[in-house]
C-alpha cells in the first residue's frame, strides 16, 4: 500500500499569499449563523442569570461573537437593563456580556 503526504508535498509550491487565503476561506466555513432564541429560552436564561446575581452561583454563559461561539464561566456581579449587558466576575477579570449576544446560560 503506497502511503501519501497528501498536500503536504506540494506545500512547497504554494504561493504564501495562497495558503493565507486557503486559512482564511476555512476560518470563514467554521462561522456560525446566530440562533434565534424563543420566549421560554429567554426567560430560562433570565431566570438563572437572576439566581446567579442573586445567590452568587457560577454558571456558563455562551456568547455569539462574530460568527463564533465563546464560553464564559464566572458568577454575575451586575445586570444593567438600561445599556442592556452583564458584568461577569471571572476570577480577578471582570467581562461586560452584551444580553442580546447570550444564546445559552448553564447552572454549574
Amino acid at each position: 500500500m503506497l502511503r501519501d503526504r497528501g498536500l503536504k508535498k506540494w506545500q512547497g509550491f504554494f504561493m504564501h499569499e495562497h495558503t493565507g487565503l486557503l486559512k482564511t476561506t476555512a476560518k470563514e466555513e467554521e462561522k456560525q449563523d446566530k440562533p434565534q432564541l424563543d420566549e421560554q429560552e429567554l426567560e430560562e436564561i433570565g431566570i438563572i442569570v437572576m439566581e446567579s446575581l442573586n445567590y452568587t452561583l457560577e454558571i456558563k454563559i455562551t456568547v455569539w461573537q462574530e460568527g463564533y461561539f465563546n464560553d464564559h464561566i464566572g458568577i454575575v456581579g451586575k445586570v444593567d437593563y438600561l445599556m442592556k449587558y452583564i458584568i461577569l466576575e471571572k476570577d480577578d477579570d471582570n467581562i461586560r456580556i452584551m444580553i442580546v449576544d447570550i444564546t445559552a446560560v448553564e447552572r454549574l
